[in-house]
């Protein structure tokens, strides 16, 4: 039976040099084993010779169904003879055959490469995504992993559908953002006790968000993407805040967004320096409320461009409303410069709020100041970024009850953060990261004298 296979893949080897040859009187039958003709086959695709290519090896095909380098070269070729159908089918056949273990990554890493580019020329971008995150995870050196990181990121920008989620999860000593003592003050003032729900409240928090992205007909220096998202936060008290919390249960302190928005992303000048428009409209619902709706405008641009350097300029304006004629605004502005040293990284931005409302109490000034610095070595073998800000929030006026704060409320705000992406435990490209968070507000008004810090485990993509 195998000879009689061999004859066969010996005459159409043949017919497929005599296609070759330049006008022969008669092809030459050639009798080749199977690794043989895989070795001719990679070598007249090496040479540029597709068709010769992909004739062989839909011959071997028929000789060694089972061999996961026949039906790699079949997702190789034929995307190039106008099949990209055909080529993406071997290439799963391919990844299914191949076997696993480190011995052969370099193959599975070529299996799934390939595949991805078959699922381009057929007009599926977002499979092409899932198998350049699949050839992360086989990728056999940094070398090889830095190519599907950054094909995948080309791959990404030419997908009309752009999907994205977050997910986070941990314990946090104050998940309202509850004051440290039980003492209410103001001042040097001591009024009385603080209950029900306004000291710290410990549990457990759980967020998610998902995003998507339509982006429309444009051009590499104009586009245009529509925008949809979900964030919901759910927190859950633990036992020994029950009493502290007292009528204020779990679910007050949860929140959920959904927004729509629409997008303009350009390319300024020779220099193609970036620029983002948006406009954006939520609805929020906090403690299973529904709170008014939203409307944001943006502007985010890249002003200036330097060595491995850059500074951004962004600002927003944002209306929310509560009722039929109440609403509050909310002006931003900030400015972030960017640089590497090396391999290391660092941004340092200032942002400066303004809130305006008929409401005194939601009438504030505000200013931020935020450094992070993501350095070239490792920590416990995860790629280690820390964070630092400072912010000062101030209120002309405030009231408590009827009663009027002498001198207004003044806020002081100091955070520390690190973070821990263990990369080389991901999953097509997702990897686990360990956040670690302490902040402290210090205010002249007890209530709003806090302290939180919170370990949490995400999920985030490494490109």
């Amino acid at each position: 039976m195998m000879a009689n296979r061999l004859g066969a893949l010996a005459l159409l080897l043949g017919l497929g040099l005599a296609w070759q040859a330049p006008a022969p009187a008669r092809a030459e039958v050639l009798s080749l084993t199977p690794d043989e003709a895989l070795m001719t086959a990679r070598a007249a695709y090496l040479a540029g010779d597709v068709a010769v290519a992909g004739h062989i090896a839909r011959a071997l095909a028929a000789v060694e169904p089972d061999n996961p380098r026949v039906h790699l070269l079949l997702a190789a070729t034929e995307p190039k003879l106008g099949r990209a159908d055909a080529g993406l089918i071997a290439g799963r056949t391919a990844w299914k055959l191949a076997p696993r273990g480190p011995d052969n990554q370099p193959l599975r890493y070529e299996i799934a490469r390939n595949t991805a580019k078959a699922a381009l020329d057929a007009g599926r971008p977002m499979l092409a995504q899932i198998w350049l995150r699949r050839s992360l995870d086989v990728a056999p050196d940094a070398l090889a992993l830095a190519a599907s990181g950054r094909d995948l990121g080309l791959v990404r920008n030419r997908t009309p559908w752009r999907l994205a989620f977050d997910v986070e999860a941990g314990p946090s000593d104050n998940l309202n953002g509850g004051a440290d003592s039980a003492v209410f003050r103001i001042g040097d003032f001591v009024l009385g006790d603080l209950s029900n729900g306004a000291q710290a409240l410990s549990g457990a928090r759980v967020s998610l968000r998902i995003a998507a992205e339509r982006a429309l007909l444009g051009s590499d220096r104009a586009q245009t993407v529509l925008t949809l998202s979900w964030e919901t936060v759910a927190n859950e008290i633990d036992a020994s805040s029950r009493v502290a919390a007292g009528r204020v249960t779990s679910g007050d302190l949860n929140r959920s967004r959904l927004a729509f928005g629409l997008r303009r992303d350009l390319r300024l000048g020779a220099a193609g320096l970036p620029l983002s428009l948006s406009i954006e409209a939520g609805q929020n619902w906090a403690g299973g409320a529904v709170l008014g709706p939203t409307l944001a405008l943006g502007a985010e641009s890249m002003i200036w461009k330097g060595d491995g350097a850059s500074i951004w300029l962004g600002g927003s304006v944002e209306r929310s409303w509560e009722g039929a004629n109440s609403g509050a605004d909310l002006y931003e502005m900030s400015l972030t410069g960017q640089r590497f040293f090396g391999t290391t990284r660092a941004s340092l931005g200032v942002t400066l709020e303004a809130a305006r409302s008929g409401f005194q109490n939601s009438t504030y000034d505000a200013a931020r100041i935020s450094l992070k610095v993501s350095p070239e070595w490792q920590l416990a073998g995860a790629a280690v970024s820390f964070g630092a800000t400072a912010g000062l929030r101030d209120y002309d006026s405030f009231t408590l009850g009827f009663a009027n704060v002498t001198d207004g409320r003044e806020d002081k705000s100091l955070g520390l953060s690190m973070d821990l992406s263990f990369e080389d435990l991901s999953v097509m490209g997702f990897a686990p990261v360990l956040s670690l968070r302490h902040g402290k507000t210090h205010s002249n008004i007890s209530r709003y004298q806090t302290t939180t810090t919170g370990v949490s485990l995400a999920i985030s993509s490494v490109f």
